[in-house]
């Protein structure tokens, strides 16, 4: 989680990348006992339909 200037916690969105609040995000999906946050259905849908895909790390820049 990153803590921006107005001090609300933000989360990246797994799918599309983009910041979301984890307080006002539209989606949110229980995986392994974790919870991840979504800016909208449809990435959460994708999401749910295959995690790995979206949580294993980038080849190219070792990122998640």
């Amino acid at each position: 989680m990153k803590k921006h200037a107005d001090k609300q916690l933000t989360v990246t969105d797994p799918v599309c990348g983009m910041e979301v609040s984890y307080k006002t995000a539209i989606e949110e999906f229980k995986y392994k006992g974790r919870t991840y946050y979504f800016c909208a259905g449809i990435c959460r849908e994708k999401f749910e339909a295959d995690p790995e895909q979206y949580l294993r790390p980038h080849r190219q820049h070792g990122l998640r």
